[in-house]
């Protein structure tokens, strides 16, 4: 037997025989486990999470005991196209249609309203889903049509 592996072979007992003393050991002294009672209130207060997301449908929610109010009440047509819908059809940004321009809605309107409301809910070209106002109701959807195609 070489010299080489004869000192490999003792290095890696050396290195066994010292994991094996490390394992006692822990096993010995055994790291206390943390207990919610010994934790300070500020750093509870710190890690919490910012908020909590809540759906439309959620009307019966609670946020630190207080009641959450959801407004049912729909947006106009105007208010979706102002807040989500102006970024694009404003300009004709991707060739987007221009809102209030008939000629870049007559080729689209061709298949019908209920085409274009089907469109803007899966995207088309470089629209994504839904535009980009992904909390919109289907019905506040084609009011931002009509808004544009008027």
């Amino acid at each position: 037997m070489s010299t080489n592996s004869k000192s490999f072979k003792d290095w890696l007992l050396y290195i066994e025989f010292i994991g094996l003393i490390l394992l006692i050991v822990l096993w010995v002294i055994k790291i206390p486990e943390a207990k919610l009672d010994n934790i300070d209130s500020t750093l509870i207060d710190r890690i919490k999470p910012l908020g909590q997301v809540y759906v439309e449908a959620d009307t019966n929610t609670a946020l630190n005991n207080e009641s959450v109010a959801i407004s049912s009440n729909a947006r106009s047509g105007e208010e979706i196209y102002t807040s989500s819908c102006s970024g694009c059809h404003s300009s004709g940004v991707l060739g987007a249609p221009k809102s209030g321009h008939n000629d870049d809605w007559s080729a689209r309107l061709e298949g019908g309203v209920l085409a274009l409301l089907k469109s803007s809910i899966s995207g088309k070209g470089a629209m994504p889903a839904r535009g980009t106002c992904t909390n919109c109701s289907d019905d506040e959807l084609m009011k931002a049509i009509e808004f544009m195609i008027k």
